[in-house]
Formats: C-alpha cells, structure tokens, sequence
C-alpha cells in the first residue's frame, strides 16, 4: 500500500459506544456531526469523526429500550484500521 492510500472497511462491533468514542479521541479523531437517519426499517444516531482527510463514521441504531452494538465505517490508512479494531476488542 503506498503512503497516503486509504482504505474502506465496515466493523460490527459488541461494545458500547463509549467504548468506540475513546477509542477514536485516542488517535486524535474529533466528532464533527451527527444526525437521526432511517434505514432498514430503523432508526439510527450516525456521528461522523475526522482526523485530516480520514474519516469515521458510527451508526448506532436507537428507539428500542436494549442498548445496541453500534457499526462502524472507517475511511482511513491501514494504521488507522487496525488501531480501531485493536481499540474495540477486534
């Protein structure tokens, strides 16, 4: 992979997004947005963290009354990838 090249990778993940939220600020990702979107059928919160041209997006899906796993989409170097999945118990 040359320097600079950035990958897109998808992780279901079981812990809290607390969990997810350290695991980002750690690295120096900030929150930048979030927004209520529908999908599937469902309700999700999406928060969109940055860290220079790379980006992380977490969905967490809400409105049942059980806490759920939340996804998330990195678009980041493979250093970054493999941080996250290290930081949420991958």
């Amino acid at each position: 992979m040359r320097k600079g090249e950035q990958r897109l990778k998808s992780i279901s993940v079981l812990v809290p997004l607390e969990r997810v939220e350290a695991s980002l600020a750690e690295i120096g990702f900030l929150l930048q947005d979030s927004a209520t979107i529908v999908a599937d059928g469902k309700f999700w919160k999406r928060f969109l963290y940055a860290r220079g041209d790379e980006t992380i997006s977490v969905s967490e899906e809400i409105g049942d009354a059980w806490p759920k796993d939340p996804i998330i989409t990195i678009c980041g170097s493979k250093s970054t990838i493999k941080h996250v999945v290290k930081g949420v118990g991958g």
